[in-house]
């Protein structure tokens, strides 16, 4: 720690010079990393002016600071923004479960200087929460809370930033949210997402799906390319250039799995355009959830719910038609966002007997744990299914929080008049989930156990 402040006391020195180096600050993702390793990496990025610079990263190691190598860019130039570079640099070698001091340095002077959680080896606290970053006070608020919390990794169940997955609207609504002075989490823990219906490629935006050239998240998805079916559409003249800064990221990492401490996690592209009864993805996922059976908890997240009782898009529920898979895999949590508010199902099992069209509703049989409390009882019988999709957008349907008469009867617990997030602390037996208010405040909270 004391070599940490006397780097950040020498950045206070370089004053403005420091702070003119960077477009956006560096912030930490898992890169293509997805399995938990006995050495950690992550990926290192920042954004610059699209001019020359000699720029290196060192790492502080056991025998002292470890240059890394070096950063490679790509260049982003998609109105309105001028052109800029985004840099990545992996950072190498680190162990795990650790707090790592970093510095950023431009022409040999040290520019930034932080501390990287790496990836812990089991017991963890995973933040979530969706459908946030429109630059209101309930988003600085939320992201405020989610510091207190002290997490060491975030993960965003879709619908990044407002309204249009724009790289725009990344460095207006975004970056200086999550990665500012005052709120510092993204330089400090990795962040991890799914993308949402606001995320993709809008025909009439070329900085639109700025999520593929922004983030650094694992290439081990379903193997799709643009303009294929189940890839996210893009428009011939229009996002060329995101598509270009994205390189192998676009379309793949639309759908990826990781593993965190003793969760394996499976992202899923919820979007229209993907069919996930389609041969090819639904034999990755099959073989995914197989390749997992050695997990404590397996988690599958992506934007639109399975279940939920809202109002609002409430016909949203097509993926549904997946349950029979993920219920044979030992799925325990489904995590999702799209519907502004926090929703907890009880355990379940679906049997589909028919679904219609994308928007329609997908019929069939439940069978419900009722026993399951998530306190005397912990052991679940089904998927419990989680909206958390009150991280900072206009709340849906604030009404419905008292009119339990509106609920489906599997819904257990349903917030919507307050934004809130959710906490998952894991242990590789027993998985605590709470959801939080902008106050710190507990709205809702079960244990599970194995």
């Amino acid at each position: 720690m004391r070599i940490l402040a006397a780097l950040l006391s020498a950045l206070l020195a370089l004053g403005l010079e420091a702070q003119a180096a960077f477009l956006v600050k560096p912030y930490l993702q898992l890169g293509d990393g997805p399995r938990v390793a006995a050495r950690e990496r992550l990926d290192l990025l920042w954004h610059a002016e699209n001019q020359e610079g000699a720029w290196t990263v060192e790492v502080q190691g056991p025998k002292g600071w470890e240059l890394q190598p070096a950063p490679t860019f790509r260049t982003l130039h998609a109105p309105p923004l001028p052109a800029h570079r985004i840099y990545r640099v992996i950072l190498q070698n680190l162990a795990p479960g650790t707090r790592v001091p970093y510095v950023v340095k431009l022409n040999g002077k040290v520019v930034f200087a932080a501390e990287a959680q790496t990836r812990k080896p089991e017991s963890h606290r995973m933040i979530v929460f969706g459908d946030a970053a429109d630059g209101s006070a309930a988003q600085t608020a939320i992201a405020k809370a989610i510091l207190a919390e002290r997490p060491d990794a975030v993960f965003i169940t879709g619908d990044l930033v407002y309204g249009r997955g724009r790289a725009a609207e990344y460095r207006s609504h975004f970056f200086p949210v999550y990665n500012s002075e005052a709120i510092p989490l993204m330089r400090r823990v990795p962040f991890l997402g799914v993308l949402g219906n606001h995320d993709v490629p809008f025909a009439h935006w070329p900085d639109a799906s700025a999520y593929f050239a922004y983030w650094s998240l694992p290439l081990n998805g379903p193997v799709l390319k643009a303009g294929e079916a189940n890839a996210a559409p893009v428009t011939a003249g229009v996002h060329d250039a995101v598509v270009a800064a994205s390189g192998a990221a676009f379309p793949r990492m639309a759908s990826f799995s990781f593993d965190y401490g003793k969760v394996h996690w499976t992202v899923l592209d919820s979007n229209v355009y993907t069919d996930w009864e389609s041969p090819v993805l639904k034999a990755w996922l099959e073989a995914d959830l197989r390749a997992a059976r050695g997990a404590s908890w397996r988690i599958v997240a992506l934007h639109h719910p399975l279940f939920q009782s809202s109002r609002s898009h409430f016909d949203d529920q097509w993926m549904r038609v997946l349950s029979p898979l993920l219920e044979k895999h030992g799925v325990d949590l489904v995590l999702a966002g799209h519907v502004h508010n926090y929703q907890r199902t009880a355990p379940l099992r679906f049997k589909p007997s028919k679904a219609g069209r994308r928007g329609t509703t997908v019929e069939g049989e439940f069978t419900v744990d009722q026993a399951f409390d998530g306190k005397t009882v912990t052991q679940a019988k089904g998927i419990i299914h989680i909206v958390t999709g009150a991280g900072g957008a206009e709340l849906y349907d604030p009404w419905q929080t008292d009119a339990k008469a509106s609920w489906q009867p599997w819904t257990k617990a349903f917030v919507s008049d307050q934004h809130s997030f959710t906490v998952l602390e894991v242990e590789p037996k027993r998985l605590r989930l709470r959801q939080v208010d902008i106050h710190g405040r507990e709205l809702d909270a079960i244990t599970l156990t194995k």
